[in-house]
């Protein structure tokens, strides 16, 4: 993850070249390191900041994963 060019939109950086996200997706990426099940980072976004986000969390997990952002281990 990195910061945009403005340094306030973060950017993803894969192999297909600089991907902008959005601040709760930056978040989830950034739990994505080896230390959290999928169910913990739910968990970690829905106390800060939506409890309704649970299932959009897990969807954004799976196309992360999809599209070969994340490995699922």
């Amino acid at each position: 993850m990195r910061m945009g060019p403005a340094g306030s939109e973060p950017r993803l950086l894969s192999p297909k070249g600089s991907i902008q996200v959005n601040e709760t997706a930056a978040t989830i990426l950034e739990l994505c390191n080896g230390k959290h099940t999928a169910e913990e980072i739910v968990a970690q976004i829905r106390s800060t900041r939506d409890d309704s986000l649970a299932n959009d969390v897990r969807a954004f997990l799976e196309a992360a994963q999809r599209r070969g952002w994340i490995v699922k281990r």
